[in-house]
């Protein structure tokens, strides 16, 4: 065999579109990165206490990409438990700024710092004594001037093969403003039961619904007691198709779980099922939820502990209220 025939294949070059790709990524990395490289922790504080104690709305304002990032921070703010809403620049001079009350926050973005619709309408928000944020990408600019509170969202460049088109200036202004929204949510205790009250449709509404709707009860749980042999075991298990049995005491205290798998594992370690009892095949401390607790409690509690398909509901002294099956939460 030839020496040239041994020697290995070039790699394949890169494709120029996937270059392209990756590029847009790293450059905006790095303009995140460099952002954070100078951040201020004195300044970002006071803002973030300063949008924490606001009981009135808070007003995004933007033009252009800038309109639309300030939109996504009003939706995310209030998303969170602060109220918010977007106001357009442009619009605002043609009466949309009679939304503006005494005393609002208004944050504005604008990567020039001289955005006209915004300059237009400043002595406006100052003369209804309006606190002023401002995201801006020229700490020199007037509108950087102008504000009480200042975040330079300053870029070196644009992430564009052109280095024009709103790229690392706009990731960056909406990194800051999903930091400014989650930090207040934080410093207002805002809590997850709290955000899924926020969002009673789809998905996250259905988190909300109690696990007593959810859960089979009476005659529909599959229930031995600790003595119950095997054979009632099974024959209770296979009429209630669960795949599992809670123990439970005379006063309906769970004492343990069994499950398919346990009485599996018995036969694998060829164990005599014959003379054992529920109580020695069972988990003696199985995973329970409470009967106050909500689909997305369960979720949760299931993404941490993966491969159970059975959970008992307690109540708060332990009595058995009812089975979770998967497949039941899966129609939900």
């Amino acid at each position: 065999m030839s020496a040239l025939a041994l020697a290995p294949r070039p790699a394949a070059p890169t494709p120029p579109a996937h270059r392209w790709f990756r590029d847009v990524i790293a450059a905006e990395r790095s303009a995140l990165d460099a952002f954070l490289a100078e951040l201020p922790e004195a300044g970002i504080a006071e803002i973030v206490d300063l949008l924490a104690a606001q009981e009135r709305p808070i007003v995004c304002l933007g033009m252009g990409k800038s309109g639309l990032i300030a939109a996504k921070l009003a939706a995310t703010l209030s998303s969170l438990g602060t109220p918010a809403f977007v106001l357009n620049a442009g619009e605002a001079a043609h009466g949309d700024l009679g939304a503006v009350q005494t005393g609002n926050v208004v944050i504005l973005f604008s990567n020039s710092g001289a955005t006209e619709e915004i300059v237009r309408i400043l002595p406006l928000l100052k003369s209804r004594d309006c606190k002023l944020v401002g995201i801006i990408g020229r700490g020199d600019s007037p509108l950087a001037r102008a504000v009480d509170h200042l975040i330079a969202a300053h870029v070196e460049a644009e992430a564009d093969h052109i280095g024009m088109a709103p790229t690392s200036s706009t990731t960056l202004s909406m990194a800051i403003g999903d930091a400014l929204a989650v930090a207040v949510s934080r410093a207002r205790n805002f809590t997850r039961e709290d955000f899924l009250r926020h969002h009673p449709a789809g998905l996250l509404g259905r988190q909300m619904i109690p696990v007593r709707t959810l859960m089979r009860q009476g005659e529909d749980l599959p229930v031995v007691l600790p003595s119950a042999s095997v054979a009632e075991l099974l024959a209770v298990m296979s009429g209630h198709r669960m795949g599992a049995a809670c123990v439970i005491d005379h006063d309906a205290k769970l004492i343990g779980l069994v499950t398919d798998g346990d009485i599996r594992r018995h036969l694998q370690a060829r164990k005599d099922l014959y003379t054992i009892v529920a109580h020695e095949v069972m988990q003696p401390k199985p995973r329970v939820v409470g009967a106050d607790a909500t689909l997305g409690d369960v979720l949760l509690g299931l993404g941490q502990t993966p491969g159970i398909l059975v959970l008992p509901v307690v109540d708060p002294d332990g009595r058995l209220q009812g089975m979770l099956h998967a497949n039941d939460l899966l129609q939900r």
